[in-house]
């Protein structure tokens, strides 16, 4: 009898060990959070009063950062914070390595305002105030020939992009988009891409079928397909002449590849890399509008 009891105790014990692991391990997966599937909200995502007194109280420098961090996780109010102490920090706020890494990856965010973001971050620290003033000093240095063309058509660009003077940005650039100089044309070709306005399209895509640098055409095809501030609905307006240049047999293979991937990534359609895929799919679509 007193066997058979301990047997029975034991047998307890151990039937109720398995049910508390295999109750903890149902516990734990509840709990664990897969990494695939729609967003799932931490927090609120919002920049919350006592933060903004936090931030109200830092150096400029340091405001910038945490907004910019902010911003990125697209915390509501933080863009709005930035566009509004922006002007402030112009000349108060200095490069970093931790402001670099932050910047280049709101530039290249999916969401065109945190983009902007980064825009207005590197006005300010560039000592560039949103002014026709700036434009035109701007110019001036690029007219005079130096090694700082790069930074001049660039910030030309990003000016143009928040407002200031964009058609007469528009218009400078296109006076260095076919320097003899690569590195002009380079310059030319990331302001028009930071610019972002519709004018823009169709110089990208002469520069992108067109010039005689392999590099260049490419950075053209990148601010088309996804790099600066062209929207989603204004890149679209590229794809006929992009359906056209994958017709053309006189392209090399790279050019031709990368048409084909500026395709996929605008449209969002998944075709090889055969014109005749592409031209039926155009066709079709344009026959449904």
């Amino acid at each position: 009898m007193r066997l058979r009891i301990l047997a029975l105790a034991i047998a307890g014990l151990v039937a109720f060990a398995l049910a508390s692991q295999s109750q903890s391990l149902r516990h734990a997966a509840g709990v664990l959070l897969q990494l695939s599937g729609a967003p799932v909200a931490a927090s609120a995502a919002r920049i919350s009063e006592h933060e903004l007194e936090e931030i109200n109280a830092m150096p400029p420098q340091d405001q910038a950062e945490r907004l910019l961090e902010r911003a990125i996780n697209h915390y509501a109010g933080a863009a709005e914070e930035i566009a509004r102490r922006a002007d402030g920090w112009t000349g108060r706020i200095h490069t970093s390595e931790k402001l670099e890494t932050m910047t280049n990856t709101a530039y290249f965010s999916s969401d065109l305002r945190v983009r902007a973001v980064a825009l207005e971050i590197w006005l300010a620290r560039d000592n560039l105030h949103k002014t026709a003033d700036s434009v035109d000093e701007l110019i001036r240095a690029a007219a005079a020939g130096n090694e700082r063309r790069w930074f001049q058509l660039s910030s030309l660009g990003i000016l143009g992009n928040r407002g200031v003077e964009p058609g007469r940005v528009f218009d400078t650039l296109m006076l260095y988009v076919r320097d003899p100089d690569g590195s002009v044309r380079a310059a030319a070709i990331n302001g028009l891409g930071l610019l972002g306005t519709e004018n823009t399209i169709a110089p990208l895509l002469d520069v992108f079928h067109n010039d005689s640098s392999a590099d260049l055409r490419e950075r053209a095809a990148c601010n088309l397909a996804d790099s600066g501030m062209l929207s989603r609905e204004l890149r679209r307006e590229a794809v006929p002449e992009l359906v056209r240049f994958g017709e053309d047999p006189n392209l090399d293979a790279s050019t031709r590849k990368w048409v084909f991937q500026a395709l996929r990534e605008i449209t969002e359609q998944n075709l090889a890399d055969d014109r005749a895929a592409w031209v039926h799919w155009y066709g079709a679509r344009s026959s449904q509008r």
